[in-house]
């Protein structure tokens, strides 16, 4: 499956190269390929540049997410409302591939709650517990 055809997202806030599994509210895997293109190199940080944190839970949350495709849900979208126990365990770098897991933890109303796991070489360099809210749109 090409990601451009699932997310709305579109570069350069697309993180997410290939859709390796995603199966309805239970789990989700994908890669992202860091780049020594990317726009944040030359600045974070000059001569040394490492994968912004920030950046790294973006990815985990479009990854994780992949599990909430399905069913009626494909007629709405998912909008990341809370992170808890984010951990950044080991920097990520340019010509590091990611690989991201999402699993489901807990649905109550619109919400769905998911754990995600990022990994380099199967080390974990990072984990989140990452809640979704389904909605038409954020207006209103």
């Amino acid at each position: 499956m090409n990601p451009k055809d699932i997310f709305l997202h579109k570069e350069p806030f697309l993180f997410v190269d290939e859709i390796i599994e995603m199966r309805y509210l239970e789990y989700s895997k994908g890669k992202k390929n860091v780049r020594n293109n990317e726009f944040w190199v030359e600045a974070h940080f000059p001569g040394d540049p490492v994968f912004p944190g920030v950046l790294l839970l973006e990815t985990m949350a479009q990854i994780g997410g992949l599990l909430l495709k399905g069913s009626d849900h494909n007629k709405l979208t998912a909008y990341l409302t809370k992170v808890d126990n984010f951990k950044l365990i080991k920097k990520v770098v340019p010509g590091d591939e990611i690989i991201v897991e999402g699993f489901f933890l807990d649905a109550i109303a619109e919400f769905v709650k998911v754990k995600t796991k990022a990994f380099v070489k199967d080390n974990k360099v990072a984990e989140a517990e990452i809640t979704y809210v389904f909605r038409a749109n954020l207006e209103g």
